[in-house]
C-alpha cells in the first residue's frame, strides 16, 4: 500500500469501522457529527494504553466502542450493488449487506495500525438540501507534505444523519466497490460474487495489506 493510500484509509477507518445506528443528537450538524467522531477515534489510538501489536484486538474494540456510528450500511451495500439489488429476495439482500459490511469493516480495520497522530484533519465546508448533505475536509500529511480531499455524503434516515458515501481524491467508495462487483456480476452469478467477498474476507484476516479490490 503506497503511503498516500495508508494516510487516507486510515482516517476513513475511524470512521467506517462501525456500521450501526447512531446516537448522535437530533439537531447536530453533519460536519459536527463527522468531527466529533473523529475525535474520539483519535484519541484512542494515540491513547498509549492501547499502543503495540499485542494490544490490536483491545484497540479495535476499544474504538469500536467509542466511535459512534455514522454510516447507513444498507444503502451504502444497495448503492453499490446498483442495478441487481432489485433481482435479489429479501435473504440474499440481508446477507449481502452482512457480508458487504464484514469486508469494509476488516479493510478500514486492518489500516488502522498505520495511522500516525500527525495527520491533520480539516473540514472546510457544508453543503445541506433538506435530506442530503455534503460535507469537505482535508487530510494534511506533513511526512508527505501533502493535503488530500475527503468529502462525506450523508442522508437523513429517521431525523439522524447518516454516511452513504464516502470520496477520497475524487474516488468513490460506493462506485469504486460498484465497478468491481459489476464485472464479476457480468461474469457470474450473485452466489459467486459472494463467494468472492467472503474469499476476500479470509484474505484480510490472513494479510493485512492485501488491498481492497476482489
Amino acid at each position: 500500500m503506497t503511503s498516500l493510500r495508508a494516510a487516507l484509509c486510515s482516517i476513513v477507518g475511524m470512521s467506517i469501522l462501525v456500521f450501526s445506528v447512531p446516537t448522535w443528537a437530533a439537531n447536530s450538524s453533519p460536519t459536527d457529527l463527522l468531527r466529533d467522531a473523529i475525535n474520539r477515534a483519535r484519541a484512542v489510538l494515540e491513547n498509549p494504553a492501547y499502543q503495540g501489536k499485542e494490544r490490536y484486538p483491545q484497540r479495535i474494540a476499544k474504538v469500536k466502542e467509542t466511535l459512534i456510528a455514522l454510516f447507513d450500511s444498507q444503502e451504502i451495500a444497495k448503492r453499490t450493488l446498483g442495478v441487481y439489488w432489485k433481482d435479489r429476495t429479501e435473504a440474499e439482500r440481508k446477507e449481502f449487506v452482512e457480508v458487504f459490511t464484514a469486508l469494509v469493516e476488516k479493510t478500514y480495520a486492518n489500516s488502522l495500525d498505520r495511522y500516525r497522530k500527525d495527520f491533520q484533519v480539516l473540514f472546510d465546508q457544508e453543503r445541506v438540501d433538506a435530506d442530503y448533505a455534503e460535507v469537505d475536509s482535508r487530510i494534511v500529511d506533513p511526512v508527505l507534505q501533502k493535503t488530500f480531499s475527503l468529502n462525506y455524503h450523508l442522508h437523513k434516515v429517521d431525523g439522524k444523519w447518516l454516511v452513504y458515501d464516502v470520496v477520497i481524491e475524487n474516488v468513490s467508495l460506493v462506485r469504486n466497490y460498484r465497478n468491481q462487483f459489476h464485472r464479476i456480476l457480468g461474469k457470474k452469478s450473485y452466489a459467486d460474487l459472494v463467494a468472492s467477498i467472503r474469499t476476500k474476507i479470509q484474505q484480510l484476516d490472513t494479510a493485512p495489506q492485501s488491498g481492497t479490490g476482489l
